[in-house]
């Protein structure tokens, strides 16, 4: 079996994720796409909160709910899009609030995705870039 955030043998992992992509945190997920992001001329504006584990006010935010991780603007395409970083294998775990605000952007043309790196490939390919990977 392929692993399917990588691509490589993953072996007989009873999930479809190999070893080291299971250990992928959040924040590692965040800077590879950061990177994928920049790479391409991208301006990454991080909006991240992370959260204050046992701290006062843990896991609050003065952001609006369901806002993503990243702004990002392609000033040489006059471009941008929002993206909210998911780990390795946690693709599908937007909040009701990130979807509605994903939806709410599609439908006033304003690209936004949410995953890890190929997710962010799969995005910047159907914007028209050009990405050999």
């Amino acid at each position: 079996m392929r692993c399917s955030h990588c691509g490589t043998d993953a072996g007989r992992a009873r999930t479809p994720l190999c070893a080291g992509c299971r250990k992928i945190t959040e924040a590692q997920a965040q800077e590879a796409v950061r990177q994928l992001f920049t790479g391409v001329g991208g301006v990454v504006n991080n909006l991240s909160q992370g959260h204050r584990p046992g701290g006062r006010r843990h896991a609050t935010t003065r952001q609006t709910k369901g806002l993503g991780d990243l702004w990002v603007q392609f000033p040489g395409r006059g471009l941008a899009l929002w993206w909210e970083t998911k780990r390795p294998g946690n693709e599908e775990g937007q909040t009701l609030e990130q979807i509605q605000f994903q939806r709410r952007n599609e439908a006033c043309g304003v690209p936004s995705g949410c995953g890890g790196v190929p997710e962010a490939i799969a995005m910047l390919r159907r914007l028209g870039f050009t990405i050999l990977r």
